[in-house]
């Protein structure tokens, strides 16, 4: 069987690709154009919700498409390796408080302390944007029930979608989802994070106070269309909006075993500021 292989190198090697830039009740929308679907194609489940199943990759952005291919050398990735230019997802606003954008400043020169350099969970909803450019995520669904199953860090997110009520004394780096749908687009409201977590290698971060809106709509067989609010009053001054797509892999191909481990540390790997290979010290 056809597994997929990708130089997992790559996401500790690099270091600041990415471009940088009280828990409200009622996130404000993202502002999108209206999606248009094909609803009488949409693969769906006997209840009639789309049919989310299968193996997707972010289709853009990021490091995607330049390490990723089949066992036997066969790529698989559309649109590959020109990262946020030539076509790829535009890069999220990030207007910060004073007191935050201070700390930002302070956590550039601290870069190698991103969580996810030492194998910790990316968070909300920063599995979907930038490991899932480099490494898939397999969707696993029934009629009460969504599952994400990432690759990078062995990281599981259960969600129910009975759109149910958050737990009470309970944080943790992906927080906690609550799902429902709207027509046919799945909406996740996520919320009681450990306030750990950054958003990408730029240390763009979030606090305990994160809140995430995100909507899955399958606008066809092969394409998910991700859209993610990110409301944080004690950090952002508005909420953050962020919009791709997933592309579905091929069937044959597989998650394979993750070997990066939870507080791993890899100093060696990240380049000084003036390009040299000395690690970076405080």
């Amino acid at each position: 069987m056809k597994a997929v292989h990708v130089c997992r190198a790559l996401f500790l090697t690099v270091a600041f690709f990415v471009l940088p830039g009280a828990r409200p009740v009622t996130p404000r929308p993202a502002q999108t154009t209206p999606v248009q679907t094909s609803t009488t194609t949409l693969p769906r489940l006997p209840g009639g919700r789309p049919d989310l199943q299968g193996l997707w990759m972010k289709s853009a952005g990021g490091f995607q498409g330049l390490f990723i291919g089949s066992l036997d050398g066969t790529n698989f990735a559309a649109g590959g390796g020109r990262g946020r230019a030539g076509g790829g997802p535009p890069v999220p606003r990030y207007e910060y408080t004073p007191e935050a954008e201070a700390e930002r400043q302070d956590r550039l020169r601290r870069g190698y302390e991103d969580p996810e350099a030492r194998c910790h969970l990316p968070g909300v909803p920063r599995a979907l944007d930038q490991p899932a450019g480099l490494y898939p995520v397999q969707i696993i669904q029934d009629e009460k029930y969504v599952a994400l199953l990432h690759e990078a860090m062995h990281d599981v997110r259960i969600i129910p979608t009975d759109n149910s009520a958050h737990p009470k004394n309970y944080w943790a780096w992906d927080g906690d989802s609550r799902g429902r749908w709207e027509g046919d687009t799945l909406v996740v409201d996520v919320s009681n994070f450990n306030g750990r977590t950054w958003l990408d290698m730029a240390a763009n971060f979030v606090d305990e106070h994160e809140h995430v809106l995100e909507r899955f709509t399958l606008v066809d067989r092969d394409t998910i269309l991700y859209e993610a609010t990110i409301t944080d009053p004690t950090v952002f001054v508005k909420p953050v909006q962020m919009r791709f797509t997933l592309k579905r892999v091929p069937a044959e191909q597989q998650i394979l075993e993750y070997s990066c481990l939870e507080g791993e540390r890899s100093l060696q790997h990240y380049t000084s500021e003036d390009g040299g290979r000395k690690p970076r010290v405080k």
